[in-house]
């Protein structure tokens, strides 16, 4: 990553404003429309890094399905706290069983 990289950050107003404050480009997306004009801005931009809500991710889905095996940016949904086994963790969960051979995320109960 080269030290003009970016970390962009798409989601609801609400969720993702916080997140100015840390130097990342926000882009704040109350509908399904404005998501994807903010998605295509990310694709054209420097952004080494793209955090997703997992709501806006859900929206998105075939759009981003090609985003998370390219190189830049890298793609990470925000797991959703209301939705533990939703879509950011299951994402999460197969980076880390790809990376380290295993699911050590979560125990599933047999």
């Amino acid at each position: 990553m080269s030290p003009m990289s970016k970390v962009a950050v798409l989601g609801q107003r609400d969720a993702v404003l916080g997140f100015k404050a840390s130097g990342a480009v926000v882009f704040a997306a109350d509908s399904a429309e404005e998501a994807r004009l903010a998605l295509e801005e990310v694709k054209k931009g420097d952004y080494a890094i793209l955090l997703i809500t997992e709501d806006i991710a859900a929206l998105l889905k075939d759009e981003l399905a090609p985003l998370y095996d390219s190189p830049q940016p890298v793609v990470t949904v925000l797991p959703d706290s209301k939705t533990p086994h939703g879509m950011g963790m299951e994402l999460l969960r197969k980076r880390v069983e790809r990376a380290v051979g295993v699911n050590i995320l979560v125990k599933r109960e047999e």
